[in-house]
């Protein structure tokens, strides 16, 4: 396990999955993002689980996930409002009807009061689904899902200036908004782009923890962006993730 950096008060217990998967632990809760791959930490029994699935991709999406609800008594999930489950469909994967009543599907741009301790906002993707900002005992966390500024060389123009203006659209959102932890797109076949969705983020909001992902395993990149004007400015706050399943107390 890696110590990083305090917060102050209670420390958060921050796993690392797989590709866009990460898990948070915090006093009284568990927060589960974009789980598609990879060892689920066990938690304490008692302690809700709130499992976040940002869009139906399969790179962020396992219905595996729904098997939660046999271990942990009070598990509830939050979909992006693409990812469509009927009863007979979640019967025919396995997955008891019963599960369907512990589903929240949340569009985008939406804002839900899920309950006095937990809060989810989300913000519209820039390929699909939805981004979630996640507000729980105080604290504020803000997964991007498939949210970034998707540069890609050889396509159109147009293309790419109507991703560069949606991205900042969503990105000004949050602007000046304090997260305990961020997950933010670092992705290395956006080639010389792979670093503007970041550099976007770290500009408009801030954060004590920032956690890389959509790496597809190139964990190298952390240390090549470090080096960048943006990386060296806020290299401090950005986590050295290196293998699947590695471990955070923050």
């Amino acid at each position: 396990m890696i110590n990083v950096s305090g917060l102050g008060g209670k420390c958060l217990k921050i796993t690392y999955l797989y590709h866009s998967g990460f898990s948070v632990e915090l006093e009284t809760c568990v927060l589960l993002f974009d789980y598609y791959r990879g060892t689920l930490p066990v938690w304490e029994k008692e302690k809700p689980v709130y499992v976040f699935v940002s869009h139906k991709h399969k790179d962020h999406f396992n219905m595996e996930i729904f098997g939660l609800a046999e271990r942990y008594g009070q598990v509830h999930f939050f979909l992006g409002s693409d990812i469509k489950l009927s009863e007979k469909y979640l019967e025919r994967n396995g997955v008891p009807a019963s599960v369907k009543s512990r589903i929240t599907n949340v569009g985008k741009n939406k804002t839900l009061e899920f309950s006095e301790e937990l809060t989810v906002r989300t913000l519209r993707s820039t390929d699909a689904g939805v981004a979630f900002v996640v507000r729980v005992q105080g604290r504020l966390f803000y997964h991007a899902g498939d949210l970034n500024w998707w540069h890609w060389e050889g396509e159109p123009a147009p293309f790419n200036e109507n991703m560069e203006r949606d991205y900042k659209k969503e990105m000004d959102a949050i602007r000046g908004l304090f997260f305990d932890a961020a997950f933010v797109p670092l992705d290395p076949r956006l080639e010389s782009a792979y670093g503007w969705g970041m550099d976007y983020f770290l500009m408009q909001a801030q954060a004590a923890h920032v956690f890389p992902m959509h790496m597809w395993e190139e964990y190298g990149i952390i240390d090549r962006y470090k080096k960048t004007p943006m990386g060296t400015k806020y290299g401090g706050l950005i986590a050295d993730i290196r293998e699947a399943g590695q471990k955070f107390t923050v």
